[in-house]
C-alpha cells in the first residue's frame, strides 16, 4: 500500500483488517495495534483515524453493514417473490469464508451495543432497514397471490428476521452442528411453510 494513500483507501484498508483480526481475536482481545499489524500499517496511522477501539469498532460494523446491503441489492427481482425472499435472506448467512469472518464480528458488535447507545443506533436502523425490505417483498408476494390476504407482513418479517439471526446464532457457536448446508435448508424449510409451497424457488 502506498505511503501517501488517500484517506478513504486508508479507511478501507483499516476496516479490513479489522475484520479479520476480531474474527480471530475477538473484541476484548483486539488491541489497535493488532490491527495495525494486520493492516501492515503504523500504530499512529490507525490512530489518526480512529481515537479509539469502540470508534474503530463503529467504523468496522458499518463497513459490514455496507457489504451486506450491497449483497441484499445485488439480488434479482423477478417474480415469484418467494424466490426473492429466499435469496435476500441468504445474502445475510454464513455461506461463505467472508460472511463467516462477517459474522464473528457482528456477534462482538452486538455485545457491545447492548452497553453503547450509538452501536444500539446503528443496529436498530440496519434492522430496521431489512425490516422495510422484507415487508416490501411480503406484501409484494401477498398482492401476487403467492401468500394469503390476512397475513401480516410486519409480524412475518420480524420472524424471518429473528429465525436466520438464530441461525446465524447456532451457526457461530455450534459449528458442524449447523454447517453451511444444514442453515442453508433450515432457511428453505421455514419460507416454504411461509409460502405454503405456493411456488417454487
Amino acid at each position: 500500500m502506498t505511503r501517501h494513500a488517500d484517506p478513504d483507501t486508508r479507511r478501507q484498508q483499516i476496516a479490513e483488517a479489522l475484520v479479520s483480526t476480531l474474527a480471530e481475536r475477538g473484541l476484548g482481545r483486539t488491541t489497535l495495534a493488532d490491527v495495525a499489524a494486520a493492516a501492515q500499517v503504523s500504530v499512529g496511522l490507525v490512530q489518526r483515524y480512529f481515537r479509539s477501539k469502540d470508534e474503530l469498532l463503529v467504523f468496522g460494523i458499518e463497513h459490514i453493514y455496507r457489504r451486506a446491503t450491497e449483497r441484499a441489492r445485488s439480488v434479482p427481482l423477478a417474480v415469484p417473490v418467494r424466490g426473492i425472499v429466499t435469496r435476500l435472506m441468504e445474502t445475510f448467512l454464513p455461506l461463505d469464508e467472508e460472511r463467516e469472518r462477517e459474522l464473528r464480528v457482528w456477534l462482538n458488535f452486538l455485545q457491545a451495543s447492548l452497553t453503547n447507545p450509538e452501536m444500539a443506533a446503528i443496529h436498530g436502523a440496519a434492522t430496521a432497514d431489512l425490516m422495510n425490505g422484507i415487508v416490501e417483498a411480503l406484501t409484494a408476494a401477498r398482492r401476487t397471490g403467492e401468500l394469503p390476504s390476512g397475513l401480516d407482513p410486519e409480524r412475518e418479517a420480524a420472524a424471518l428476521i429473528a429465525f436466520t439471526d438464530g441461525l446465524c446464532l447456532h451457526h457461530a457457536t455450534t459449528g458442524t452442528g449447523y454447517g453451511t448446508a444444514d442453515i442453508r435448508a433450515a432457511l428453505g424449510a421455514y419460507i416454504a411453510r411461509l409460502f405454503g409451497e405456493r411456488a417454487p424457488t
